[in-house]
């Protein structure tokens, strides 16, 4: 396996940890953490201050978050608006819409680490993804994703055939799957995602000054 997959599944697997290590915290917040967007945003100011602090503060990640959910809403619609309208073009049009949802998917820690927001914080957005992710992003938030779900489904298909009630009690449990990994799941991956891309532009920095 390369650098680029085994990158891009330790962002799954650190996003899992994270989520089993802060149970307890996560537990006080958790309707919040079901929102589209805020839930992303809420990430972002948690995992923060677990690398920064060793610990979490609910309350001041909700301040911060109350303060900055506008902005953010504004960013992650320009890229969702692009991506739609690129996404009804077709082939060329499809890969142009993943990576404007690669864009939207750094907009929270763009706002949380770097304090960026607005057109300086979408370029941040851009200029992350097309100069640091050379294809991992696609692999990290997209190709994974899809073998989970995949994945999901087919416990849910081989369950139900050897237990049929399955098929239906099941059912709920798959939903919910799907939705935990499409938004707090996902939510922690972008910000491990983009803590990778940063380690990355270090390096390539450090590797240019060098030479």
């Amino acid at each position: 396996m390369n650098t680029e997959s085994r990158g891009a599944f330790s962002v799954w697997r650190d996003a899992t940890r994270f989520h089993l290590r802060y149970w307890r915290d996560l537990a006080g917040i958790f309707p919040l953490l079901l929102v589209p967007v805020l839930s992303d945003l809420l990430h972002s100011l948690l995992i923060r201050q677990s690398l920064e602090e060793k610990n979490l503060s609910r309350g001041k990640a909700l301040r911060d978050g109350w303060g900055n959910i506008l902005s953010l809403f504004a960013m992650k619609l320009s890229f969702e608006v692009s991506a739609f309208l690129w996404g009804l073009i077709p082939i060329y049009g499809y890969i142009k819409a993943i990576r404007h949802r690669l864009y939207w998917g750094m907009a929270s820690n763009v706002m949380v680490f770097e304090g960026l927001s607005g057109d300086a914080g979408r370029n941040r957005c851009r200029e992350l993804i097309d100069k640091y992710s050379q294809g991992l992003g696609a692999r990290t938030l997209v190709t994974i994703p899809s073998f989970i779900l995949v994945a999901i489904l087919l416990a849910w298909v081989g369950s139900g055939i050897a237990y049929e009630p399955l098929f239906s009690y099941g059912l709920l449990i798959v939903v919910a799957a799907c939705f935990w990994l499409s938004v707090p799941w996902s939510g922690a991956a972008n910000t491990f995602f983009y803590l990778q891309l940063i380690e990355r532009a270090k390096s390539q920095t450090e590797e240019t000054n060098k030479a």
